[in-house]
């Protein structure tokens, strides 16, 4: 997996009560959540040193992926996914509605091309050139055990 990858599924996964961080050290995304759920223990805020070494990630905010949607929709000549996002649930709907219309790959590439655009910028500021970052998470995942 790239880090391209790592960023956009970490900017892509908008739950709130979990965040995703950047260790600019080891060149990969990292989930700070409780260990029990993750089985990694989470990042030591106390630590002084981690301020450094972590960059949050950007998440997606609902009225983002919201207008996303409406924006995708807008190409569906059936107004299915239009009519899905003004009802209740919305994205629920929304997802059915791209099933029904065997239209889940498309809306797939154009989210992830979406969120591309969202993280270049952010990513152009970090304090690392990404081709290190990269490089530090291919060597990673090269050393990585498995589990």
């Amino acid at each position: 997996m790239t880090l391209w990858n790592e960023l956009i599924d970490a900017y892509l996964d908008n739950d709130m009560e979990h965040r995703y961080f950047l260790d600019l050290q080891q060149g990969i995304v990292v989930m700070d959540w409780d260990e029990s759920i993750t089985g990694e223990p989470g990042i030591d805020w106390d630590d002084p040193q981690s301020m450094e070494r972590y960059c949050a990630v950007p998440q997606c905010t609902t009225p983002e992926a919201y207008s996303w949607r409406e924006r995708f929709a807008a190409d569906d000549a059936t107004g299915q996914l239009a009519d899905a996002l003004h009802r209740n649930r919305p994205f629920r709907r929304f997802k059915d509605a791209l099933a029904d219309l065997r239209l889940w790959d498309a809306w797939n590439v154009y989210e992830r091309e979406w969120a591309e655009r969202e993280l270049k910028d952010w990513v152009e500021q970090l304090p690392l050139a990404y081709d290190v970052l990269q490089a530090r998470c291919e060597a990673y995942w090269k050393n990585a055990t498995p589990p």
